[in-house]
C-alpha cells in the first residue's frame, strides 16, 4: 500500500494546480506582559555594592607585649653569692645564712681515779693527783654548762664561725616585660549600599498584523481513484505586511537611597610600662531615605528627597528638566527625569521567520551622595553628616570615624525587545465525511503545514478552510544603566599619644560600570490573542468531473470564536472534530521552539 501511494503521488503532483491563499491577521490592543489586556508590570532592582569582611588596620605599636629582659637582683644575688662562697662559707649557709658561734674547747670524759692498795704509797700519792684532776673539769665542765652549752658540746667542744646572712633563694634570671610604646586602630565592615528602583508600568498595547502566503495542490481527481488518500501538499511562508508595533503606558518610578552597615571601630594606646588601654564602638545601621518618585500616587506627583519640586524652587514638570539640591559646599543630588516612551515598530526577521521589534528610550539621569541624602532621612533634614563618630581611648585620646561616604551616578534607559512567533492553522470542514487515520469526521484542525493525507468518500466533495494564528510574544523590558559609583567605606582620623593620621578601607568599587547588559527587569514568552480568522473560498473535490480550485485567492476577515489549543483537550465544535496526534510520525500541532533571548 505504502509503495502505491508513492506511484500515485507521483503523478498526482505533476497533474496538480498550485494554488495560494493570501491571509492577513490582526490584533489590536494587547497586554504588553501577558495574555489579555490588564496585566501591568510591578519590579524593583537594586543597584549598588555589598561587601562582606572589608576592614582596614594601622599598627603603630613598637615592641612586644612578653619581652625577655636579664633581671637585675639576679645579677645582685650572683655576686653576693660568688663572695659568700668564696669566704669559704658553704652554699647552704649562703642560701640560708647563719649566725655567729664562740668556739668550746673539747674537756671531753671526766677524768678517772685509780684504785690503791693500804700501804702502797705511791700510788697513793698518784690517787690524789686523779682526785685534783677530777675536780678541776668538774669545774670547768659546771663552767661551760653555765654559759649554756649542752653537756655533749662541753665534752666534745665545738669550733668558732662568723655571721652569714641569708640570701634565699635566687630570683629568675630573666623578666617578661610588656614593651609595647604607641597606637594602633582597625576598622572592619560589612554592608550594602546603593540605590533601590521601584518601577510600575500599566498595560500598554500591542499590535501586530501577520500575513502568510498559504499553498496547496488541488489535484486533477478526475484520473484518480476514490480508494486512494489525497495530499494537499500544504506549505506556508510569511510574505506581505508583516509588522509588530507596541504602545507604552503610563508609569510610575521610585529610587530610594540603600544603606545597611554595621562594623566596628577599635583603638589601642600603650605606653612603657604601664601598658595598654583599648577602646572600641559598634555600629549597625538599616536606613533608607527617599529620592525621587514620580506618578507614585497616580496622578503624575513628583517628590525630590520626599518633599514636592516647588520646595526646592523647582516647577512641578520635570520632563528633561535638570535639578541640582545642595548642601552645604557640595551637591546632594543632582538629577534629569524624562517620562519615557519606548514605543517600539518592527516586521519580520526572514532569518527566524518571527516578527521583531526593539525600543529603547532615557529615563532618568541621576547623581546622588546616598550618605547624605539617608543622613536628612533619619534625622528628619537635621544633618547631612549622621554617621560620623567618635569613641575614646582611655584618657590618652580619641578615634573618629566616618562610616561610608557613597556617589553613585546611574544614566538609566528603559529597554524593550520584542518577538512575535507565529504559526499558521486551518480548521477543514467537509460537507460530506471524510477518513483521516482511520477516523471518519467533517472537521480537521492541524498545523497547515502537517496537514494530513484524506480520503475522501464521495464522489464530490466541498471543502471550506478557516485559517487562524497561534502566536507566542516574548517581551524582555530591562532597564539599561551606565554608572558611576564610588563608595569611600571607613575613613577614620585619631590623635593618639601624638600620632595624628587618617586611614581607610577605600572605594570597593572603584570604577566606572556599564551595565548595558543588565539582568532583564522583566522577561515573559505568552500567548499572543485577539488575532481574526481568515475564512477562504471553499474548494470541490470531484472525482466525476474534476477537482475545482477557489475562484478569489483572497480570504475573508472573520470574528475569532477558537479557543487557544490545548492538547490535555480536545474541543468538538459543532460536529466530530480530531486533532489527530500521530499518522506515520506526523504530528498535527506544531509549536515552535521556545526561542531563547
Amino acid at each position: 500500500m505504502a509503495a502505491a501511494s508513492i506511484l500515485l503521488v507521483v503523478p498526482l503532483t505533476a497533474q496538480a494546480v498550485r494554488f495560494t491563499y493570501e491571509l492577513e491577521f490582526q490584533t489590536t490592543g494587547q497586554s504588553l506582559w501577558d495574555t489579555g489586556t490588564e496585566t501591568t508590570l510591578d519590579k524593583t532592582a537594586f543597584l549598588g555594592a555589598a561587601w562582606q569582611d572589608k576592614s582596614a588596620r594601622l599598627d603603630l605599636i613598637a615592641g612586644n607585649e612578653d619581652t625577655n629582659v636579664p633581671n637585675p637582683l639576679r645579677v645582685a644575688y650572683d655576686a653576693a653569692f660568688g663572695a659568700c662562697r668564696g669566704l669559704g662559707f658553704s652554699a647552704s649557709a649562703g642560701i640560708n645564712g647563719q649566725s655567729a658561734r664562740v668556739p668550746v674547747p673539747a674537756l671531753g670524759s671526766r677524768p678517772s681515779v685509780r684504785s690503791c692498795g693500804r700501804f702502797a704509797v705511791g700510788c697513793k700519792i698518784a690517787q690524789g693527783a686523779d682526785f685534783a684532776k677530777r675536780a678541776a673539769y668538774d669545774l670547768a665542765f659546771a663552767a661551760c654548762k653555765k654559759v649554756g652549752n649542752s653537756s655533749s658540746t662541753c665534752r666534745n667542744g665545738r669550733s668558732g664561725r662568723l655571721p652569714v646572712v641569708a640570701l634565699g633563694t635566687a630570683p629568675p634570671q630573666f623578666l617578661e616585660v610588656d614593651t609595647r610604646t604607641g597606637v594602633a586602630v582597625e576598622g572592619t565592615s560589612d554592608g550594602r549600599v546603593g540605590l533601590e528602583f521601584g518601577i510600575e508600568i500599566g498595560s500598554g498595547s500591542v499590535d501586530a498584523t501577520v500575513s502568510y502566503a498559504a499553498t496547496l495542490d488541488i489535484p486533477d481527481t478526475g484520473v484518480l481513484d476514490k480508494a486512494n488518500v489525497v495530499s494537499f501538499n500544504p506549505n506556508s511562508v510569511l510574505a506581505g505586511t508583516n509588522v509588530l508595533t507596541t504602545e507604552f503606558a503610563d508609569f510610575s518610578l521610585s529610587a530610594d537611597a540603600v544603606f545597611e552597615l554595621s562594623g566596628s571601630v577599635t583603638g589601642e594606646a600603650c605606653i612603657v610600662p604601664t601598658g595598654c588601654v583599648t577602646g572600641s564602638t559598634p555600629f549597625d545601621i538599616d536606613a533608607t531615605g527617599p529620592i525621587l518618585s514620580v506618578n507614585e500616587d497616580g496622578e503624575g506627583g513628583i517628590l525630590l528627597l520626599g518633599q514636592k519640586p516647588p520646595v526646592f524652587g523647582f516647577p512641578d514638570e520635570a520632563n528633561g528638566f535638570p535639578f541640582t539640591i545642595d548642601a552645604g559646599v557640595s551637591s546632594l543630588a543632582t538629577a534629569t527625569l524624562h517620562l519615557p516612551q519606548p514605543e517600539a515598530a518592527g516586521g519580520l526577521d526572514s532569518t527566524t521567520g518571527t516578527l521583531k521589534a526593539s525600543a529603547q528610550d532615557d529615563l532618568v539621569d541621576l547623581t546622588v551622595d546616598v550618605d547624605a541624602a539617608v543622613s536628612l532621612a533619619v534625622t528628619g533634614g537635621i544633618t547631612t553628616d549622621a554617621f560620623g563618630f567618635e569613641t575614646a581611648i582611655g584618657n590618652v585620646g580619641s578615634v573618629g570615624y566616618d562610616i561610608v561616604d557613597v556617589k553613585i551616578g546611574p544614566s538609566i534607559d528603559l529597554r524593550q525587545d520584542f518577538e512575535l512567533d507565529p504559526t499558521l492553522f486551518v480548521q477543514l470542514v467537509f460537507d460530506k465525511a471524510v477518513m483521516v487515520a482511520g477516523e471518519l469526521v467533517t472537521e480537521l484542525i492541524s498545523a497547515w503545514d502537517l496537514l494530513p493525507d484524506i480520503l475522501f468518500l464521495d464522489d464530490v466533495t466541498m471543502v471550506t478552510p478557516t485559517f487562524f494564528v497561534d502566536a507566542e510574544l516574548r517581551n524582555d523590558t530591562l532597564l539599561d544603566f551606565d554608572l558611576d559609583f564610588l563608595v569611600d567605606l571607613l575613613q577614620i582620623d585619631f590623635d593618639l599619644l601624638g600620632f595624628d593620621r587618617q586611614f581607610g578601607i577605600g572605594n570597593v568599587l572603584a570604577q566606572s560600570v556599564d551595565l548595558f547588559q543588565s539582568p532583564d527587569l522583566f522577561s515573559n514568552l505568552f500567548s499572543l490573542q485577539g488575532f481574526d480568522l481568515q475564512v477562504g473560498e471553499s474548494f470541490v473535490v470531484d472525482f466525476l468531473a474534476g477537482s475545482t480550485a477557489p475562484n478569489d485567492v483572497a480570504a475573508r476577515s472573520a470574528v475569532n470564536p477558537i479557543e487557544k489549543i490545548d492538547l490535555a483537550s480536545v474541543p468538538e465544535p459543532g460536529a466530530v472534530a480530531i486533532f489527530l496526534i500521530g499518522l506515520g510520525g506526523l504530528v498535527l500541532v506544531l509549536r515552535r521552539t521556545t526561542i531563547n533571548s
